[in-house]
């Protein structure tokens, strides 16, 4: 068994073979790995975390992958798989993202994708083309 230790040298080494040791079994998820590997990494890991270790929404994670409009959009959508308050705020500090967020995650209008994607004429004019009332 790994202590914390050799799971902190193994995570900065190679984020996703500490993701295949726990789902091989050969470590067991925990809210202290949660803990430690969301204390030390990117958006998109923790996002990764709760995908395919958790296999659902944490608190945590989410915080965590809130960090980055891109992340917390797949998040929403693939985590989730509803629209919440933290995710489209997140989401919506870039308007690419508030884009997405209201098709892949939202579904349809919300004030908030529709205000974030204002600051883009590129992302507005998708917005209108595509995402409905």
């Amino acid at each position: 068994m790994l202590n914390r230790e050799d799971i902190v040298l193994l995570f900065l080494d190679d984020p996703e073979k500490l993701v295949g040791e726990i789902q091989n079994g050969n470590l067991f998820k925990s809210d202290e790995i949660r803990t430690l590997i969301c204390e030390l990494v990117d958006p998109s890991i923790a996002f990764r975390y709760a995908l395919h270790v958790d296999m659902c929404p944490h608190d945590l994670t989410r915080k965590i992958a809130c960090g980055s409009p891109a992340w917390a959009q797949c998040y929403a959508e693939s985590v989730d798989k509803v629209p919440r308050g933290d995710t489209r705020n997140a989401s919506c500090k870039d308007p690419k993202w508030a884009y997405l967020y209201a098709i892949l995650a939202e579904g349809c209008w919300h004030y908030e994708t529709w205000n974030a994607v204002q600051k883009d004429p590129y992302w507005k004019d998708q917005y209108e083309r595509w995402v409905k009332k």
